[in-house]
């Protein structure tokens, strides 16, 4: 298993952050799509619980995730193993872990990623984890940008990434 922390600060309240996290029909409010992440769809529940499943389709792969912990507001936790196109490829078992903290006038965000590769898929290990890992750069951008003020998704040089 692969695991990968990303942490910033955030002029916002913990409350604000985790609803961002959280609310998975408005993701398109603060992350604009890429070539990773084309959206998030069939969501379950509203509001979101433990047990609320998604759709994430992608050129890769369909994420299949699952809520795993929802503690409001500073533990968000999914699952959401990838089915490989083609599917001979295998899968790949991806686990998000959100903490926020509140750390005076701002909140702490700590994301960690899991990965676990089942099938060939496993000898691209490289590539995908670089692409995974550009992804989760852009989306911790994408809402820090957001919570702080600016109410419309920032603009990248290059917004396609791979994950």
């Amino acid at each position: 298993m692969e695991s990968f922390v990303w942490e910033t600060s955030i002029a916002a309240s913990a409350d604000d952050v985790f609803s961002l996290l959280a609310d998975l029909r408005a993701y398109d409010r603060w992350l604009p799509n890429s070539t990773a992440y084309h959206g998030t769809l069939q969501i379950s529940d509203e509001p979101i619980k433990v047990g609320t499943t998604y759709v994430e389709p992608g050129p890769f792969g369909t994420r299949h995730g699952t809520v795993t912990s929802l503690i409001r507001p500073g533990e968000l936790d999914f699952e959401q193993p990838m089915t490989m196109k083609p599917r001979f490829m295998g899968t790949i078992g991806i686990q998000l872990f959100h903490r926020i903290a509140v750390e005076g006038e701002t909140v702490r965000l700590m994301r960690r990623l899991e990965l676990s590769f089942h099938g060939p898929v496993r000898f691209l290990k490289s590539p995908i984890i670089r692409a995974f890992m550009k992804e989760n750069d852009r989306m911790m951008k994408a809402l820090k940008a957001f919570a702080e003020g600016e109410r419309r998704p920032p603009s990248f040089a290059n917004p396609a990434s791979g994950a």
